[in-house]
This record gives C-alpha cells, structure tokens and sequence, in this order.
C-alpha cells in the first residue's frame, strides 16, 4: 500500500530546495559597437582587445559585437543616441557635435608637448567631461589618444603662405574650420569618408589629421605630411546611458575597462613614430618646419583660439581655465 504524502509538507520542501539551489546563469548581453579603425591600426587591434577583456571579466555574460569599418561618425553617434549600437569610439571633433564643451581640448596649441598632454589629462580632465556627458545620456568610459594633428598635402607646404587661398578639408568641428581659416585657407567642410575622393577630384588639395587616419587613409592621395602639431586629437570611448545603467555592477565595471587607456597610448606613440620614420620609404615626404615657419603657424593658431574661446560656453571656458593653471604648474 502506497505511503499517502503530507501536501503541505511537500510544498514546503519544495520551496526550501528552489530557495537553496544556485540561481540561473545571468542572461547574456549583446553590445554593439560602432567605430572607424583602419585595418592593421592600433585602433583595430585594442577594439579587439576590448571584445576580449569586457567577454572575459563579465565572465561570458556579455557578448561584443565589433563594427570598426564605419566611417560616418555623425551616423555612428545618432545611431549611438538612438540605442541602435551601444558603445561607440568618436573623434573628439565627433564628441563635440554631441557635448560643445569637447571643443576646449580642440584648441590650437593647447598641449606644447606629451608632457603637458600627460599632465592634463592626469589632473581630472576625464572625471569633469564624464560628468558632462552623463547630462546627455552618455556614458563616457575613457579617452583615448589619437595624437597631435599635423597638416597634409597634395603639394609641398611649408608656411601658411603656401596655403593661401588653397581649398583644405576641414570637419564639423569649429576649431578645424577656424584654424584653416586663420592659416590663410579655405575650408571645406567634407566627412572624413568624402576626403580622399576630394584629394583625387581637386576639391581640396589638403587638410589636417592625426598620423592614425593620415596612414591608414589619405596618405596616397596627399604625399606630403607637415608637422605642424597644432593639435591633439583624443577620441572617446561612449556608451548610451540608458545601456549602461541596466547591466550590473560587474557587467559595468568589465566594459569600464575593457580599453587599456595606458597600454593604448603606448602603442599609439610607437606606432606614429614608426610610421614617421617608415614616410619615406613609403612615398611620403614628411616635413619638420623651421623653427620660423612654425612661428607663422603657431600665430595662426592663437588667431584661431582667441575666436574659439570668445564663444566659449561657461563650463567650457572653467574647463580651459582648470587646464591652465595646471600646466602653470610644470616646470
């Protein structure tokens, strides 16, 4: 004769097991991303790392979808705002058309060398804009260095006044038109994807870049690289806000640091100076100006800055004030 059960025992063992047993795997999450790494650049190769470290320390629970061949940075960033793609990698003229107050670390001439640009971004500069971003429902997760930006060229230059007059891509960004402006140019305003095309067609016979898209994109079609460093280019690492804030703590902090910042700028500056003297051997002719003929530039870009700075929203203008009391500090 079967044993009769106690029903009401029976469901309390059984609630007793479901609350002892190991909770379920957390559900996988899908991030997708959005950047423009040419292949073989140092970009290309931590966006992987990135993929690796963020899967390995969420410990699976995150899978990273890598779309680094997308040039459109305004379709990137909308596309960003809109939730379509989670985490993005953006030019610093890119995160400007989405937090103007990016247009400070825009400024011609800011940073005399890697040693104010060290400086500076190690007093707070990245906690101050993460702030800033977060208000437009941005996660910032780091910058990450591009390096300075020199000028290009179909044809040989060497003061502003071989550019006068001359047709030079320029971006969206405010500081890229007023320095072309201030150096006697004429500027175009061209995504970066229309830049080559424009180089071939005559459109533009020039422009300013950073050695990272200068060799992975233009340098065919604009041989000639001048050296003038009136700027330093940084891009960012973002998130949407709405993304972030629903993975959990330990999801948060694998994506927060799944770029290896410090790693990364030690790549970088090997990898220009490798390619600056690999140049020749390549085709390019690179030129250092004189210490006149950087003179002329260096003008042109404290004209270019004192019309940035006059239209400077209040934060913005805290935020180039901090930085100069910060390098009155180095010796």
């Amino acid at each position: 004769m079967p044993v009769l059960k106690n029903p009401l025992a029976t469901l309390a063992a059984a609630t007793l097991l479901a609350a002892a047993a190991p909770t379920g795997a957390q559900e996988t999450v899908t991030l997708r991303t959005g950047a423009f790494a040419p292949p073989g650049s140092v970009f290309a190769t931590y966006w992987q790392r990135f993929k690796a470290n963020v899967e390995r320390d969420s410990k699976g629970t995150i899978k990273v979808e890598l779309n680094m061949g997308d040039p459109n940075e305004g379709n990137l960033l909308s596309n960003l705002r809109r939730g379509r793609v989670d985490c993005v990698g953006a030019s610093l003229q890119g995160s400007a058309t989405v937090l103007p107050e990016v247009a400070v670390l825009q400024l011609p001439y800011l940073f005399a060398s890697f040693r104010h640009v060290d400086h500076a971004y190690d007093a707070g500069l990245v906690e101050a804009y993460r702030k800033l971003f977060d208000a437009k429902g941005i996660t910032m997760l780091s910058f990450v260095e591009v390096g300075f930006t020199h000028t290009y060229s179909t044809m040989p230059v060497k003061s502003p006044a071989d550019v006068k007059g001359v047709k030079m891509r320029a971006t969206l960004a405010r500081a890229s038109q007023a320095w072309i402006k201030a150096a006697g140019a004429e500027p175009v305003v061209l995504p970066i994807a229309e830049a080559v095309p424009g180089l071939q067609t005559g459109l533009i016979k020039g422009g300013e870049s950073g050695i990272v898209v200068y060799s992975g994109l233009i340098a065919k079609a604009a041989p000639h690289y001048l050296l003038t460093g009136h700027a330093f280019d940084s891009g960012t690492i973002m998130c949407n806000k709405a993304f972030f804030d629903k993975l959990s703590p330990e999801q948060q902090t694998a994506v927060r640091n799944g770029w290896s910042v410090k790693d990364q700028v030690r790549d970088t500056r090997a990898s220009n100076e490798k390619f600056l003297a690999d140049a020749a051997g390549l085709g390019i002719t690179v030129v250092r100006p004189s210490a006149a003929e950087l003179a002329q530039w260096q003008a042109a870009g404290r004209k270019a800055a004192e019309e940035l700075i006059a239209g400077f929203t209040p934060e913005a203008r805290r935020i180039y004030d901090d930085i100069q009391r910060d390098l009155a500090t180095l010796k």
